[in-house]
């Protein structure tokens, strides 16, 4: 035994999260073997003693007979925060104790309330969800032993309440779940933290019963969906830095959490072939082929066959083909998971908002509420196959005290992929007041996804299959990877698309779009034939069709380019009118605000657009509009940050590198600028004044001379 204790003192003692701790075997003493009265109230005294050369650990109790009075080393090493690892750990926000419990119901009942502090939950309802197999007063002392647990790790006043409800204090915690949400926005994180951050939630766990299955369910697809926009954000800056390795691995743990997910097996072929392996670029693109074929039965997008065939030196060919489908989506009812009229009242109130605010999209086919609502309570799969529905949409409505809690989530039908999920909290009194904004909300998100998914399903499918609708998708993802080539091919699509339905203002306004990327990228020689042109293509378009909002927004954006502001803004305030909740057109409202001078309206709509659409292909234009409006304002140190954040997005965009340009001089700091345009030069030919000029021709002459004396300052020519 003093072999043993002396063995112990030699190593390090740091507090361990609970959400590792294990069982402690029997310890020999005086002959007997005697197992340490370790249960889960004496868990969370527990420690772990970690060797300096060694990666094993010993768990031990410090109330153990012989070891109560060892007394830990003092580390040398600065206190950090322990990495989360999404298993429900909750941190006390001061110290940052790593707190768990051992898997059983405690560990989803901690996290349940650790990812909401500061609300009260009824013991009831908290017991029904986590112990619903128990007697009544037997499901209360268990939850009175797992507030216990929370209680011994982080203090009496980490729980708050009375005898019908309890919670954890707001401001006294923190959960990873929230450093998650957080860093999903704004991007910066520590590499060192991100795949700590990004596993599943409560991994591990299984549900016993449905409403907390209902729960893991919606939060582990939320946590999902976060994970991947982190994980997305974090390789495209971690490779603008140089630091491929981290960036690769980062891309690979996208990769792992849905393998499914095209988009995902791209970002890491390319970070691969980026690096300089193209064999290994090209067989991550066979284990993704292999992998579609084997467990979907379908072949990898066009996209992504494009990206293979870019690596062994082909280009990609475009599709020819006809047809004329919609995107199609179900509203199901949203269920009440607190079962009273009321909740039930609000709940399809709710979904029936959406369906009609949905059928406000003229290239979306909602179907009718008449027929989704008849498969109240039946499986997403089931509706989807009796509705002939791609999407689905699916909510839960719950009342907590004065909070009502909005959970939704999209599904594809034909895979039975979570494509997306969001959660909206709002007080119930002010719910009705606000409601039109959470669906606006709501919109944005599910609009994005599925067109989203609908590029992917349309680049997947044989040439021969698509009709009009999906040569349109097919061309803007084409459109949208902003490359010359790739715009020649997208004006070709658009091109049969048009002859193909003539009638369809979608092609049209893809040809407008073309346009519009020409003179955004500089990729035409002649900007000012090319708007003239673009233009024609968009009043064709919103005379084909007044009621599209992508066409009223192309043509809104290419008349701020020609200077028509006054014609601009009715196009774009159209286009909001049909569509609240279409990002493009608030991104365009902000261009044209900057256009006139307007900062404060045009950060406002810039930043409208980034909460509409975070993981929109123009997201970094929406950053480096702010940027701009931010040196407007009187603030180039945050116009600096939001610039250097879009050139991390999309490195290969001129805009953004003149918005960090002009921050910089603001600042005084003339040689940092200069080495911006310098590098610009280096790595996107061409850039120069004249090339800016025919798209600034038509902003306010204040601002346009001052944004101009700037980049001269900075040496561009």
């Amino acid at each position: 035994m003093r072999g043993f204790i002396r063995a112990v003192l030699s190593v390090r003692l740091v507090p361990m999260p609970l959400s590792q701790a294990r069982v402690i075997p029997a310890v020999k003493r005086g002959g007997e073997s005697v197992k340490p009265a370790v249960n889960r109230g004496t868990v969370a005294r527990l420690w772990h003693w970690q060797a300096p050369r060694s990666r094993t650990i010993i768990e031990v109790d410090p109330n153990i007979a012989g070891l109560r009075h060892a007394r830990p080393r003092p580390s040398r090493q600065p206190r950090r925060r322990p990495a989360a690892d999404l298993a429900g750990g909750i941190c006390r926000a001061d110290k940052w104790a790593g707190v768990g419990l051992a898997h059983d119901q405690g560990t989803p009942a901690a996290a349940y309330l650790g990812v909401s502090p500061g609300r009260l939950h009824p013991r009831g309802r908290l017991c029904g969800l986590f112990w619903e197999d128990r007697a009544e007063e037997q499901a209360r002392g268990s939850l009175r032993n797992a507030l216990s647990h929370i209680r011994a790790a982080l203090g009496e006043a980490a729980v708050i309440g009375n005898r019908e409800a309890v919670g954890l204090p707001a401001g006294g915690v923190a959960s990873d779940l929230a450093r998650l949400e957080a860093l999903a926005q704004t991007g910066g994180a520590d590499p060192r933290e991100v795949p700590a951050l990004t596993g599943t939630f409560l991994d591990g766990i299984e549900a016993e019963g449905v409403l907390l299955g209902d729960w893991l369910d919606f939060e582990r697809s939320r946590c999902r969906s976060l994970s991947q926009t982190l994980l997305e954000r974090m390789a495209t800056e971690l490779a603008a830095r140089g630091d491929m390795p981290t960036a690769i691995d980062l891309a690979k743990r996208l990769v792992a959490l849905d393998p499914f997910r095209e988009a995902s097996q791209r970002q890491l072929i390319r970070l691969l072939a980026d690096s300089g392996d193209s064999a290994m670029a090209l067989a991550q693109f066979h284990n993704c082929r292999d992998l579609l074929r084997h467990e979907l039965g379908i072949a990898p997008s066009a996209q992504t066959r494009a990206l293979a065939e870019e690596l062994v030196g082909e280009p990609p060919s475009a599709p020819e083909t006809q047809g004329d489908v919609q995107l199609s989506v179900a509203v199901l009812p949203f269920s009440d998971a607190d079962g009273d009229a009321d909740g039930r009242f609000l709940a399809e109130g709710i979904a029936d908002d959406i369906t009609t605010e949905l059928t406000r999209h003229r290239d979306i086919l909602v179907i009718a509420r008449q027929s989704s609502f008849q498969f109240h309570g039946s499986h997403p799969g089931e509706a989807a196959q009796s509705l002939g529905a791609r999407h689905i949409l699916t909510g839960t409505v719950r009342r907590r005290g004065e909070l009502v809690s909005l959970s939704v989530r999209l599904l594809d039908a034909a895979t039975g992929r979570n494509l997306w999920a969001e959660r909206h909290e709002r007080p119930y009194a002010q719910l009705f007041a606000m409601q039109d904004a959470v669906v606006a909300q709501i919109l944005a998100g599910v609009d994005a996804e599925m067109r989203q998914s609908e590029r992917e399903r349309a680049a997947r499918r044989p040439p021969s299959d698509l009709d009009a609708w999906e040569l349109f998708h097919r061309g803007m993802w084409h459109a949208y990877r902003f490359q010359p080539d790739e715009a020649e091919r997208a004006r070709k699509i658009f091109t049969r698309a048009a002859s193909l339905a003539p009638d369809f203002a979608l092609p049209l306004a893809g040809l407008a779009y073309i346009g519009l990327v020409g003179i955004t990228w500089r990729m035409v020689p002649d900007p000012q034939a090319v708007l003239a042109q673009a233009i024609a293509h968009g009043r064709a378009a919103v005379e084909v069709d007044p009621t599209s909002p992508f066409a009223q927004v192309v043509l809104g954006r290419l008349l701020t380019y020609a200077g028509q502001l006054p014609a601009a803004f009715d196009h774009l305030r159209l286009a909001r009118d049909l569509n609240p909740s279409y990002a493009s057109t608030y991104y365009g409202l902000a261009t044209a605000h900057l256009w006139a001078g307007e900062p404060e309206a045009a950060l406002a709509n810039a930043q409208q657009a980034q909460r509409f659409s975070p993981r929109d292909p123009l997201a970094a234009m929406f950053l480096t509009v702010q940027s701009f409006a931010h040196v407007m304002l009187g603030q180039p140190d945050i116009a600096e940050e939001l610039a250097r954040r879009a050139i991390d997005m999309l490195p290969r965009e001129i805009w953004s590198r003149l918005a960090l340009t002009f921050a910089l001089v603001e600042q005084g700091r003339t040689d940092a600028a200069r080495q911006v345009i310098a590098t610009a030069a280096r790595e996107l030919p061409g850039v120069s004044l004249e090339g800016i000029r025919p798209i600034s021709a038509g902003v306010t002459p204040e601002f346009r001379d001052r944004v101009l004396a700037a980049l001269t300052a900075a040496g561009l020519n």
